[in-house]
């Protein structure tokens, strides 16, 4: 089937951040197969990577419009409302996701991120360790529980979340960040800027706010 074969080479072109040509391949896998609910959700993904989120919005509706049991085209849908500030919606359609696949690690590390923004840290910290018991070698999943502990002050397990992330991905930057501010936080000011270095987190002080760290 051609229409498989322009979206199955749309993704490979994602991941090697050749968005404009996957962009191209995914709108030919729809025009070959208007029904074809993973082309309009790969080409939802490829667009909100471009910053197009609203147009990437139409097409991941779209994608579960077709399929309303594609978990993966929730999943999708959510990360882009996400994008867009729409935590709530978001919220919904990651739920949704779970329900059609419970089983699905990486919707429940979504769900815990949207979660943590919302200030619920305790269903967040239980829908992450969820991620990593059923998938241990999700390193977004040990930031995001490193995130959440940090949140909470249980500093000792972020550390260990980050340093869990860290053994998955060694130079994993959003897990060399929060591991340096966690130690300036316990006072490991040598530790601490180290890893911020590592992670290339930026620092910047004025007399009025002190040391920030972004």
């Amino acid at each position: 089937n051609f229409a498989i074969g322009y979206n199955n080479l749309a993704s490979i072109l994602k991941d090697l951040i050749e968005l404009e040509e996957a962009e191209i391949f995914a709108r030919k896998a729809i025009e070959i197969n208007p029904a074809f609910a993973e082309a309009y959700s790969t080409l939802a993904n490829i667009l909100k990577d471009l910053d197009e989120l609203k147009e990437a919005e139409l097409f991941a509706r779209k994608a579960i419009e077709i399929n309303p049991n594609f978990a993966i085209g929730y999943n999708n849908l959510a990360s882009i409302l996400k994008n867009l500030g729409e935590l709530k919606e978001a919220e919904l359609y990651l739920r949704k996701a779970i329900k059609i696949d419970p089983t699905f690690a990486i919707a429940y590390n979504n769900l815990a991120s949207i979660l943590k923004d919302l200030g619920q840290l305790i269903e967040a910290e239980t829908l992450t360790r969820k991620a990593i018991k059923l998938m241990p070698d999700l390193a977004d999943a040990h930031l995001n529980l490193g995130n959440i502990l940090n949140g909470k002050q249980k500093l000792e397990e972020a550390i260990n979340s980050y340093e869990n992330a860290l053994n998955l991905n060694s130079t994993y930057h959003p897990a060399l960040i929060g591991l340096g501010k966690v130690h300036l936080k316990k006072g490991n000011y040598l530790q601490g800027l180290e890893k911020l270095k590592e992670g290339e987190g930026f620092i910047s002080f004025n007399l009025y706010d002190g040391l920030s760290f972004n």
